[in-house]
């Protein structure tokens, strides 16, 4: 072991120890007796937690760490060696807890899905009963304790050690592996003020009790963890604990009725964390299917080429072959002076190169227009449909998404999934837009009638708009805005607007990009 190992072992180490007695000390609250039983203690959690990170190097800090806590916040009476026996022991279960965690590796410290939250409360709960009984036998044999106090203490002791490993433990651990930490957004102060007013009336309402509201503070708790998931969940469980902790000071005095209140807190902390699981996974999910998306964008893209190519090649090899064999011939019957072999040569010369154009034509009508499946559309529920899949996404990248139907607009006559994929690939290209500009923003979809026969459906966003040098009025095919972009998009809309018989118009100004689909109102369904 290197030098700058061994002194980076021994300042984690220290460090630990002066955060496990800070921790110890202004938790050191409300104590059973003389015995030192606390109704939170959030040391366990940390020691939980460095273990977790740092393995076997951490272990001789955390077997010392009771012991000078004893020593210097306690101040247990119990004889020397009764009190290193059992500090050794206590701190021998937060090891085992820590070095459990580590070896399963399902276990994930980021807590991205719910198996995770519940196997730390079965670690918290095994490490917390053990302890308890630790203490219980060391007390029982110094006479610290009577015997009908065995169970109120066991209780005690593992409901409080339990707060503290679910408290401080995710707050550590999620510290170290959770990156990104997620940005805080405008609601926040309005959720700091949230989680306050909470504690104030579940403390400060002298009409009830703080068991009969306590379910107020599960309000703010999950609000915080919707928004931010695990990192929001377990930071507002902190400033709940350290409220509730004050509050109960001021409300309770020496009622001992408060370590009733903390089996409630155990039950605000385990389901904060699991619906902060909870957004995490549907965070992960959504991710998976945006990958999956992207992959088989791809993958159809290339197929899509490879299939344009083997027809391109197909179609164009006996026009080409034979403009080559007529070419020949032509130059050999000018060199030999045959001129009327050499005219009607020529002459077949422009014939395959007129066939040559015919089949390129089909092609690009055949790759333009598709196969439609023309039915009615209802733009209120189509648009309901693009709102439902894009809203959450768009709404994380801080871009407000609206519809609206204007008045007299009836049911059109469309291919509803090219209509969709036209709608989504605007709506995408707009908050791409915004996006790209490093702000918050909206795209707007509204659907008015145009006339008696149309229908034009306007996408805005109030982005930077399209660069001066990009023609509006015919987008080329393969060129984009974008870096990543494959600059088929708004040809892909153009021709589904083409193909429907409708227009397809862009404006766009440093306020802003609108990209218009015209599309008539009624038809021949074919």
């Amino acid at each position: 072991m290197s030098a700058t190992t061994t002194t980076r072992h021994w300042l984690i180490g220290l460090g630990f120890l002066t955060a496990y007695i800070a921790l110890d000390y202004v938790s050191y609250v409300k104590p059973y007796r003389d015995v030192g039983i606390t109704p939170w203690n959030p040391p366990a959690g940390l020691a939980i937690a460095f273990v977790f990170l740092e393995g076997l190097p951490i272990v001789p800090f955390v077997l010392v760490a009771p012991l000078l806590a004893d020593a210097l916040v306690r101040q247990i009476p119990l004889p020397l060696a009764a009190d290193v026996i059992g500090s050794l022991l206590v701190g021998s279960t937060f090891v085992a807890g820590g070095l459990a965690l580590q070896r399963m590796s399902h276990f994930d410290p980021r807590f991205r899905k719910v198996r995770d939250v519940l196997t730390l409360v079965a670690v918290a709960a095994t490490t917390a009963i053990v302890a308890a009984g630790i203490l219980v036998g060391l007390f029982l044999a110094t006479g610290l304790l009577m015997r009908e106090e065995v169970l109120i203490v066991i209780w005690k002791s593992t409901v409080g050690d339990m707060i503290g490993i679910l408290t401080v433990a995710p707050i550590v651990l999620l510290w170290r592996t959770y990156q990104p930490w997620p940005a805080l957004d405008a609601w926040m102060p309005l959720q700091l003020l949230s989680i306050l007013a909470a504690l104030v009336i579940v403390f400060g309402y002298q009409d009830a009790t703080a068991f009969q509201l306590f379910y107020l503070l599960f309000l703010p708790v999950l609000w915080v963890a919707l928004t931010y998931g695990p990192p929001g969940a377990v930071t507002a469980l902190a400033a709940v604990q350290i409220g509730i902790v004050i509050g109960a000071e001021i409300r309770f005095g020496a009622d001992p009725g408060f370590s009733a209140l903390q089996v409630l807190m155990t039950a605000l902390v385990i389901t904060g964390l699991i619906v902060g699981a909870i957004v995490a996974e549907r965070e992960d999910a959504a991710a998976r299917l945006r990958d999956q998306q992207a992959a088989l964008n791809r993958t159809l893209r290339i197929r899509s080429a490879g299939e344009i190519a083997a027809t391109i090649a197909h179609e164009m090899k006996q026009p080409l072959t034979a403009l080559a064999t007529y070419g020949g011939i032509a130059a050999k019957a000018l060199r030999d002076g045959d001129t009327g072999l050499a005219t009607r040569a020529v002459e077949k010369v422009e014939s395959e190169s007129q066939r040559a154009a015919t089949v390129l034509t089909g092609i690009r009508d055949l790759l333009r227009q598709g196969a439609i499946n023309k039915t009615e559309v209802d733009l209120d529920v189509a648009f309901a449909q693009i709102a439902e899949l894009l809203r959450s996404d768009l709404g994380k990248r801080g871009v407000a998404l609206s519809f609206s139907v204007g008045e007299r607009v009836p049911p059109i006559i469309a291919d509803p999934v090219q209509l969709q994929q036209a709608l989504h690939n605007l709506v995408v290209n707009g908050a791409e837009a915004i996006e790209s500009v490093g702000r918050q923003g909206r795209v707007t979809v509204r659907a008015v009638r145009s006339g008696e026969r149309d229908i034009r459906i306007d996408v805005a966003d109030d982005g930077p708009g399209f660069p001066p040098a990009y023609d509006i009025t015919d987008p080329p095919p393969f060129t984009s805005t974008k870096s990543d972009g494959s600059g088929i998009g708004l040809t892909v809309v153009r021709s589904i607007a083409e193909a429907h018989g409708g227009r397809f118009i862009i404006q766009s100004s440093a306020r802003g990009a609108s990209v218009s689909l015209s599309l008539p109102i009624s038809g021949e369904i074919s």
